[in-house]
C-alpha cells in the first residue's frame, strides 16, 4: 500500500511568490494548497488539515504569528 503525499498549506500573500513555491513543492510530489489570507486559510483548515504550513509573518489583517499562535493553541 503505497503512503499518501503529504499535504502542504502555503499562506502567502503575494501571487507570485505563493505560486512559485507552490510549484515547486508540488514537483516535489507534495500536494499543496493555497491561501491569500488568514480568511482563506481558517476557509481550508474547515475542510482539510495540512501536514505542514508555510506561513508568511507579514499579511494583511491578521499576520502571521498571531496566524500561528491561534493554531497553536
Amino acid at each position: 500500500m503505497e503512503k499518501a503525499s503529504p499535504t502542504v498549506l502555503i499562506v502567502e500573500d503575494d501571487a507570485e511568490i505563493r505560486s512559485l513555491v507552490a510549484d515547486l513543492l508540488g514537483r516535489e510530489g507534495f500536494i499543496v494548497r493555497e491561501a491569500a489570507n488568514a480568511v482563506a486559510m481558517d476557509e481550508l483548515f474547515a475542510r482539510m488539515r495540512p501536514d505542514l504550513l508555510v506561513l508568511d509573518i507579514m499579511l494583511p489583517g491578521e499576520d502571521g504569528l498571531s496566524i500561528c499562535r491561534r493554531i497553536r493553541a
